[in-house]
């Protein structure tokens, strides 16, 4: 059967604003592909309202949760878990821990960077073009790491999407985001909605916005795990482009640990992976 086995743990829904379908209808193609774990993880609401153009609202969430649930009692073959996408500030700590991971029963966040602080404001990613904001980013995303606070971090290569070629400052970037990673012991993520992207055209020729495959090679150095996953924003590309990533990963030796993803009670309010 066509992806028979696969598990895809970065799935969005219409609460976004800027995807398609609800929880059923992702899970119904992931099962019927021969999929066996499925993790939801919308972009999360925050507690002051920041950047409400693309993510769920706070009275949203209890919808979000009833339809996982929805899912998981219709469609008992397919193993769904209740996790969302987060932008990190230290500000958030308590809402992610306490109200998140605590009293609405989440059973893991993804970090994820799509703006990052520098002098005083959030910039986009597209804006980290210079030396000192590649720092900030990277800087950014290991304290995000550091928290503790989430399974694995989507994306890491994404301050690529710029047009921009692989040069010494990028090649520090990725090196400090990758020392991170490996210290800290998060797992970085493979994603595989880049590869649904239009390319992008550098001074080096066309090439992904992500994964930018010189981050990969240079994750190699070090020892990082690495999980592959759809990012998928339309029920039909639920499990897509996970084999894409996974060939990223055994090309460049990058050991995987989508395997080993495991909740120690997958029913349990509040319980995390373990990776």
């Amino acid at each position: 059967m066509q992806n028979s086995g696969m598990k895809n743990y970065h799935t969005h829904t219409y609460r976004c604003r800027h995807a398609t379908g609800d929880v059923m209808d992702y899970a119904r193609i992931a099962l019927d592909q021969g999929g066996t774990v499925l993790g939801i993880s919308d972009h999360a609401p925050l507690p002051d309202g920041r950047w409400p153009d693309v993510r769920m609202r706070m009275d949203e969430l209890g919808g979000y949760l009833r339809a996982i649930e929805d899912a998981r009692a219709a469609l008992p073959g397919l193993t769904i878990l209740k996790g969302l996408e987060c932008e990190w500030d230290p500000a958030y700590f308590g809402f992610f821990q306490e109200e998140l991971l605590g009293k609405r029963g989440f059973q893991y966040l993804i970090g994820a960077c799509h703006w990052f602080p520098f002098g005083g404001e959030w910039l986009d990613l597209d804006q980290c073009g210079t030396p000192d904001r590649l720092r900030a980013c990277s800087s950014y995303l290991a304290e995000m790491m550091g928290s503790g606070l989430f399974a694995f971090i989507a994306h890491p290569d994404s301050f690529g999407i710029m047009p921009a070629v692989w040069d010494a400052d990028r090649k520090a970037c990725a090196a400090d985001i990758l020392r991170a990673a490996r210290d800290l012991r998060v797992p970085l993520e493979i994603n595989g909605y880049g590869t649904r992207m239009p390319r992008i055209q550098t001074a080096g020729g066309e090439r992904l916005k992500y994964p930018w495959l010189p981050f990969w090679e240079l994750a190699a150095e070090f020892d990082i795990r690495v999980v592959c996953n759809s990012d998928a924003h339309r029920p039909e590309d639920v499990l897509a482009s996970i084999e894409d990533c996974r060939r990223i990963a055994e090309r460049f030796g990058l050991a995987r640990v989508e395997e080993t993803f495991l909740l120690k009670d997958p029913a349990a309010p509040g319980q995390r992976p373990v990776l």
